[in-house]
């Protein structure tokens, strides 16, 4: 009886540990002077998707980053492609997609740069923790990083 029991936990262990979701750091933070004047802060996330949809919390604290904007944001598929059209979003703790949407839809196959800001919102300052998510994924174990800029104001 113990060892039915013990094998039925074990299938249970492997179970559920194969319906956890992907995981993604911070895996590069550069800060750079350009012509001695301007700052600029590169933030490297790095994501492994097993199609649950991944997350990671950004607290700009971390990374001295606070009252800075965000420039540009850089997607690049991993060796393992993600689902053609998935999706990244980073939130602000008042729910808004502070990329403004420009990170959706994003290639499984090329490198895709997109300026965040626009003429009529400008750029988003970063004021406090941003959770990214990236959803929309299809492909079990799919990796890739996304590269944001920071300028500082």
């Amino acid at each position: 009886m113990k060892k039915l029991m013990l094998a039925l936990f074990l299938v249970l262990i492997m179970a559920v540990s194969s319906w956890a979701a992907g995981t993604a750091s911070v895996t590069g933070h550069d800060k750079i002077h350009v012509l001695r004047e301007q700052q600029r802060v590169i933030l490297t996330i790095t994501w492994v998707d097993d199609t649950a949809g991944t997350t990671l919390a950004i607290d700009p604290k971390t990374y001295s980053i606070t009252g800075w904007y965000l420039y540009t944001a850089e997607t690049n598929p991993g060796g393992t492609a993600p689902t053609a059209l998935y999706d990244i979003t980073l939130v602000d703790a008042d729910g808004a997609d502070i990329a403004g949407g420009v990170l959706l839809n994003r290639s499984a196959t090329v490198t895709e740069l997109v300026n965040v800001g626009t003429s009529a919102a400008g750029y988003p300052v970063m004021r406090g923790s941003v959770t990214f998510t990236l959803s929309g994924n299809d492909v079990n174990n799919a990796t890739g990083t996304l590269i944001l800029t920071f300028v500082a104001n």
